[in-house]
């Protein structure tokens, strides 16, 4: 039987329409502002320490502050998170991870770290976040993954320094869009696979 045009643009449209669909129909957003309490310098407060000293050379650029100012410096950070820029305020996690003076002559960092949240409706969860680092007023890093309510995340993280309560103690906020997976329903769960998929 001959399909009609009418039917044939019918089904073209029905198949633009499915190609097109936007990606909040299989996704959802997720925002997260949190505050990262960071402690610099030498003294025993310090949450970010040198890891390894870099070959050199010496990166004198006036955004690099010595002594890690070697080509190669890598630090290692584990920061106290809070619910707003006071530090007395409720804690909500910690920051895990390092960054590296990447380039012999311009501020820049190469970032790898982890939020994990530790109360409310995201306990256990995490955001693992990554990037270059400038020095600028806001950076901007990739968020590449997440574990708990934000498997499968994607997105990315504003980053500024929002108060310095001293040389040694800043605090920088964290602004989290992502998007992550819509879960699937249970007859989605349940419906027989492919025989060419092998679940291990």
């Amino acid at each position: 039987m001959a399909i009609s045009v009418a039917t044939r643009l019918l089904l073209l449209l029905a198949a633009a329409v499915a190609l097109t669909a936007p990606v909040s129909a299989w996704r959802r957003p997720m925002r997260v502002t949190v505050y990262v309490q960071e402690y610099l310098g030498n003294g025993s407060e310090t949450t970010e320490k040198v890891l390894v000293r870099g070959p050199g050379p010496v990166n004198y650029h006036q955004n690099i502050y010595p002594p890690n100012n070697f080509f190669g410096d890598t630090l290692v950070m584990d920061d106290l998170v809070t619910e707003s820029l006071d530090n007395t305020s409720a804690p909500v996690g910690r920051v895990y991870g390092t960054y590296m003076l990447s380039s012999m002559s311009r501020p820049v960092y190469v970032v790898s770290f982890t939020l994990q949240l530790t109360t409310g409706r995201y306990n256990g969860s995490t955001i693992v976040m990554g990037g270059i680092d400038e020095r600028l007023a806001v950076v901007d890093h990739a968020v590449i993954g997440g574990t708990g309510a934000f498997l499968g995340a994607q997105g990315h993280v504003l980053s500024k320094l929002v108060h310095a309560y001293s040389p040694t103690h800043v605090v920088m906020e964290l602004d989290v869009y992502a998007s992550v997976p819509v879960p699937w329903t249970q007859a989605e769960k349940e419906a027989p696979t492919s025989p060419f998929i092998i679940d291990h």
